[in-house]
């Protein structure tokens, strides 16, 4: 935000400028109309066409000015809000993937959607607001300190009292927007997953139970929201009190200034309209810490994004080395991983295993042993705690990460599509594919002619998550992505496992004419779609607890053995 804001600096300068400006001609406008007053008082002629050219003068020129100051004003905001989104939306997407999962996705929307007006508030009125405050009381108190500063001193005397009571109001209201905001990312969080899950909720009939978690955390909210509101009216109302108290004393101290012949009439007129002008800019000044300090909250959540470390780009390594067949494809060495950063639950201990180039590896094993653990960590998504893990004989961390991922195709049996067509959805495997391309993709996913019977073709819409299509359409879709991709190694995660048996033919034949002269690596769920694998581990444990073919795992009569044997 800092950046951005200082990029478009000049524009926040020339809006101060014309601020500036236009309280002058402001000024300059009330001298002239007092200097009148006291030369009518004294007797004297006054011919007013001496005075109405120049009033006309001020009265063009600050119009003028006012409109640029808006102008300046309004174009800061615009783009300094531009620049913040644009940057945080880029930043988004290189955040960690560990980052989405530990903070969720209700934060992140919040932070997104509510956080952001909050800024564009900061930026479009509290900002400027501020500024022209400042520089409407500053100059305002220059002019009355050049006419008489004991009126001044007499409006200033009363001022540390609101200070006292602003900052303690700012602070409890800090606090509750603080938890405010907190209460909204769970309202969120629980919204998104009532919609996320609306079959599951109902088949289950879950509809009271999410509206009573959602009741209970717009309840809190209210709550919080009530409170903010008390203090709010508090600070209103005080500010007002307080403002108007010293207001009061100034008229009669003027009075009786002028009564002493210190200052004139037409001054004291002048005084008048001069305090009036700054009477609500004073008390804004002194309450505006009020919603700096609310706005604070979410500028310091948007910020703590921006804090967020990037993945790591990585090293110098940008592409496989061609027709590699003396290094495995994969090769990890006693690789330790862990979700937490207190290593309190270890899911993979010391894992070491090997993948050859152009072979099918499978991995077997019970829930929750880490096998989709390792397809996340083979693709970057997060970073081994220990050991060593080696792509195409090169170290994963000497790797290019964007290069690296270019060298991975997955398949899994929880498919996501993008809210959009059947083209664009396929077109994400590789960057400006051209129709041929497409089409071709989607034939070897066995896929082409039920496209071409929908009425639409290529350019039907899929859906959000692809719901308009069934498990089998989506997996295929997924399918011709991937060859699209062209990708040396093929991740497949039980992608037959959610299909019906026509659609798991369908699958099947595309996998394997995707599958020809490609690294493949499976997890499995049904042993009896791996028997043909070259290599087969079994983990447990966090470890590799046996590793050979079918038969030989058999043989062993170990964990695979029972497995098998179990169906």
């Amino acid at each position: 935000m800092l950046k951005a804001s200082l990029r478009n600096g000049y524009m926040l300068l020339l809006f101060i400028l014309f601020s500036f400006v236009l309280n002058e001609i402001v000024i300059l406008g009330n001298d002239l109309i007092a200097e009148s007053v006291d030369l009518m008082l004294s007797g004297r002629q006054v011919y007013f066409s001496r005075f109405m050219m120049p009033l006309f003068c001020m009265i063009v020129l600050g119009t003028a000015v006012a409109y640029l100051k808006g102008i300046c004003g309004s174009h800061y905001s615009a783009k300094v809000q531009r620049d913040v989104r644009i940057s945080l939306g880029k930043h988004l997407m290189r955040l960690p993937f560990a980052y989405s999962d530990e903070k969720g996705t209700g934060s992140i929307i919040t932070r997104l959607i509510s956080d952001m007006e909050e800024m564009r508030r900061f930026f479009s009125e509290i900002l400027p607001g501020f500024l022209v405050n400042i520089i409407t009381v500053t100059t305002a108190t220059v002019y009355l300190i050049q006419m008489d500063a004991r009126l001044i001193a007499v409006l200033f005397a009363s001022y540390p009292i609101m200070l006292v009571v602003a900052d303690k109001l700012s602070k409890k209201l800090a606090e509750l927007t603080k938890k405010l905001r907190v209460h909204m990312d769970e309202r969120t969080e629980k919204a998104y997953d009532a919609i996320q899950g609306i079959v599951v909720g109902r088949s289950y009939n879950l509809y009271e139970v999410h509206k009573q978690k959602i009741d209970m955390v717009i309840d809190k909210m209210v709550a919080q929201g009530c409170k903010s509101t008390r203090i709010s009216s508090l600070g209103w109302v005080l500010k007002n009190v307080i403002t108007t108290i010293p207001v009061i004393f100034c008229y009669l101290f003027a009075l009786y200034e002028t009564r002493l012949g210190r200052i004139t009439v037409g001054e004291m007129l002048s005084f008048t309209v001069i305090l009036s002008r700054i009477l609500y800019p004073i008390g804004d000044v002194v309450f505006c810490a009020n919603d700096i300090r609310e706005v604070g909250v979410s500028l310091k959540r948007i910020q703590e994004l921006y804090c967020q470390s990037e993945e790591r780009t990585g090293g110098s390594v940008h592409r496989m080395i061609e027709n590699n067949i003396t290094n495995p494809a994969i090769e990890w060495k006693d690789v330790e991983f862990s979700y937490d950063d207190c290593q309190e639950h270890t899911v993979l201990n010391k894992m070491s295993f090997s993948i050859e180039t152009g072979e099918q590896t499978a991995f077997v094993g019970g829930s929750g042993e880490g096998k989709t653990t390792i397809f996340k960590l083979l693709c970057g998504f997060y970073e081994i705690g220990g050991g060593q893990y080696r792509l195409f004989g090169n170290s994963f961390a000497d790797w290019n990460l964007e290069a690296a991922r270019k060298c991975f195709s997955q398949v899994s049996q929880n498919i996501f599509l993008f809210p959009g067509t059947i083209r664009q959805n396929v077109a994400c495997g590789k960057e400006n594919a051209t129709e041929k391309e497409i089409v071709e993709a989607c034939k070897n996913a066995n896929i082409h002619d039920f496209i071409m019977e929908l009425p639409q073709g290529y350019e039907t819409l899929v859906g959000e998550r692809g719901v308009l299509l069934s498990g089998g359409q989506r997996q295929r879709i997924s399918i011709a992505r991937a060859f699209l991709k062209n990708a040396p190694i093929l991740l497949l995660d039980e992608p037959t496992a959610s299909v019906d048996v026509a659609a798991e033919q369908k699958i099947q034949e595309a996998i394997d004419r995707i599958a020809i002269g490609r690294t493949v690596i499976i997890i499995a769920h049904r042993l009896s779609t791996i028997k043909n694998a070259k290599k087969i581990y079994v983990v447990s444990g966090g470890k590799i607890a046996e590793a050979g073919n079918h038969e030989e795992l058999l043989g062993k009569r170990g964990i695979y053995a029972q497995m098998y044997a179990k169906g």
